[in-house]
């Protein structure tokens, strides 16, 4: 299958998108490993930023150097990739595909099938 930009939101485009619906949300991101190879953060979406519960989560895993971008900034690619999942998980997808052009591009880079 043929690799298309245009078919995936970046997390920036869908950003907005929770801000204009969500103006008193918050984003709270959290480092739940780090053991010097591998790195994994989850991030809660709250509508309100008075809700007890998070509107939904997402968490994401980066390998440090896998890549060039993993090379010197792993640790925010991931909290970047994690925030763009719990936005994918409470509808903003930009319009487009449900994975963010972050996370599809890391696949492709792997040499991964894109389906």
């Amino acid at each position: 299958m043929s690799f298309n930009p245009a078919d995936y939101a970046s997390v920036d485009e869908r950003l907005p998108l929770f801000w204009k619906d969500c103006p008193r949300g918050r984003i709270v991101t959290e480092l739940i490993v780090d053991d010097g190879t591998r790195i994994v953060m989850k991030a809660e979406l709250y509508a309100d930023i008075a809700d007890a519960v998070p509107t939904t989560s997402g968490f994401a895993e980066e390998v440090r150097g896998s890549s060039m971008v993993n090379k010197t900034s792993a640790l925010e690619n991931c909290e970047t990739s994690a925030v763009g999942r719990a936005l994918a998980n409470y509808q903003y997808q930009g319009g487009k595909k449900r994975a963010s052009l972050e996370e599809v591009v890391k696949v492709y880079r792997q040499g991964g099938e894109l389906s």
